[in-house]
């Protein structure tokens, strides 16, 4: 996904500047896994000559993911950073064949801590962020054909969580947050071919809790 380059530059960017001017304040690479439970609801609307037919279905969801957060010490109490994620959605067992998906979601996030002492510290923190989710299916029909849905995004994403060094430049991470998206159907092509979507809106609205368990590294 082109994201990923954006992520890529971003990343690098983050990492010059802050390690320029790391005298100024504490850097932590924050990385682990995490875990994440939604509420979905899915909608088309298609336009057949002026006249508009709706297709809403609401569902559930569940997510592994990979979190990777830079933050930079503004103050003692006040940090701010880059939050990046990628994984992929769990399907139900009896309805996952043929199916597989990604997303990436990027954006900044600022946090102040409640508690600052040197080896532990509680936070809350807020960030918004860009997202970007793929869907494929393929299904054996009397041609086999793949199916692929592109959307991307905005969300947000409000979080507490703590921080243990039982370290000078290791610790231990948790935290849990409510996360949420709202997508927009962009592409969507059939065996490669790129469907003409003038006449079709597709969205996708997640939200939901998740947590985050890991390791952080200070410097």
């Amino acid at each position: 996904m082109k994201h990923l380059r954006i992520f890529y530059l971003l990343f690098l960017f983050l990492i010059y500047s802050t390690l320029s001017y790391s005298q100024k304040g504490e850097f932590q690479i924050r990385g682990g896994v995490g875990l994440a439970v939604y509420g979905t609801k899915s909608e088309f609307i298609f336009d057949f000559f002026g006249m508009k037919f709706h297709q809403t279905e609401e569902d559930g969801a569940a997510t592994v993911h990979v979190p990777v957060e830079l933050r930079y010490g503004l103050t003692e109490r006040f940090s701010a950073g880059l939050d990046v994620k990628f994984g992929s959605y769990l399907y139900d067992p009896d309805s996952a064949e043929g199916k597989s998906n990604r997303f990436l979601v990027i954006g900044p996030h600022v946090e102040f801590n409640l508690i600052a002492n040197e080896n532990f510290r509680w936070y809350l923190g807020a960030g918004f962020n860009t997202a970007a989710l793929e869907l494929q299916e393929d299904k054996e029909e009397t041609i086999p054909t793949r199916y692929i849905s592109k959307y991307t995004g905005a969300g947000i994403r409000v979080n507490t969580g703590i921080l243990w060094f039982f370290t000078h430049p290791l610790g231990l991470h948790f935290n849990v947050a409510f996360d949420s998206h709202a997508f927009k159907l962009k592409n969507f092509s059939v065996n490669g071919n790129d469907t003409n979507l003038d006449n079709i809106e597709g969205k996708l609205t997640v939200k939901g809790a998740d947590m985050v368990l890991g390791l952080v590294f200070r410097f």
